[in-house]
């Protein structure tokens, strides 16, 4: 067995403990290094810039909630495709697939890229001046963005080759169904994470 294929088959090539324990341990890691950041993970597919480092209560809890509540509906929906989807395999699968996403948040240590982009909002109207004075901000935002689209490539590819292999997905509808769902439940955890 080779490393590439640990790497891009996990969920084939990994024991499932392994897997658990892998994205538990990363997203705990991850959300104490957030608080080197001025980020925070209100959802799985969306960061917000804040003025200042987030609390780890608050790092954690968005983990926690938003881990939780995709398990639950991609959970709910693999059990309607396959009665013998395991909930372990769903969890693993969103545990592994955040951990591109997550990543992301680290792009910010210090504050750096949520700095320069606020000032960017504040400069919409005349940005020449604020490339002028930091172009090596235009850099590591044009660098960060490529990377950011990378790691939302990977969260598609492991999540998708995850549910699909402890669901046995294979109808085009149900693949649009479970974008769909991915979608909606961002949207809800997005509400719940920024109540606190």
């Amino acid at each position: 067995m080779t490393l590439k294929n640990y790497i891009l088959k996990p969920f084939e090539n990994v024991q499932e403990k392994t897997l658990l324990a892998i994205g538990v341990l990363t997203g705990v890691v991850i959300s104490c290094l957030q608080l080197l950041t001025h980020m925070r993970s209100i959802a799985i597919l969306k960061q917000i810039a804040l003025k200042s480092a987030p609390t780890l209560a608050q790092t954690l809890s968005d983990f926690v909630i938003t881990t939780i509540v995709m398990t639950l509906a991609l959970f709910v929906f693999g059990k309607i495709i396959n009665k013998k989807t395991r909930l372990i395999d769903i969890l693993n699968t969103v545990l592994i697939a955040r951990i591109c996403l997550d990543i992301s948040v680290l792009f910010d240590i210090n504050g750096y890229l949520s700095d320069f982009s606020l000032q960017l909002i504040d400069n919409i109207a005349n940005p020449e001046i604020l490339f002028k004075s930091n172009p090596q901000g235009f850099v590591y935002l044009i660098i960060t963005s490529f990377a950011s689209i990378l790691c939302l490539v990977g969260f598609g590819y492991y999540i998708y080759q995850g549910f699909k292999l402890a669901t046995n997905l294979k109808k085009k509808y149900m693949i649009i169904v479970f974008v769909l769902i991915i979608l909606l439940v961002d949207t809800l955890t997005r509400l719940i994470t920024t109540l606190y």
